[in-house]
């Protein structure tokens, strides 16, 4: 199992764009029980991801629950990093 940083980012392999509420829905059955599975803690994975470029944020919203929702897509940086790391 991929630690919860490796598979936020590897999560957008197979899905790009996508907001921390899709990340965490596919995440949800290995990583649910994971102390630092939680959408705050997400969301600075995801932001810090952003801020050393393996993320661009690629759309936004506010949803019907009020909250803001910002899609990432992953970077060629980013693409590149993960091929690296987790073949």
């Amino acid at each position: 199992m991929l630690p919860l940083n490796y598979a936020i980012l590897n999560r957008y392999r197979v899905a790009d764009p996508a907001d921390v509420d899709m990340v965490m829905s596919a995440l949800e059955p290995d990583y649910g029980r994971f102390r630092s599975f939680r959408r705050h803690l997400v969301i600075e994975s995801l932001m810090t991801a952003k801020e050393n470029g393996l993320l661009d944020e690629s759309d936004y919203n506010v949803g019907d629950d009020g909250e803001l929702h910002i899609y990432y897509t992953l970077t060629d940086y980013g693409k590149d990093i993960l091929n690296k790391y987790i073949p």
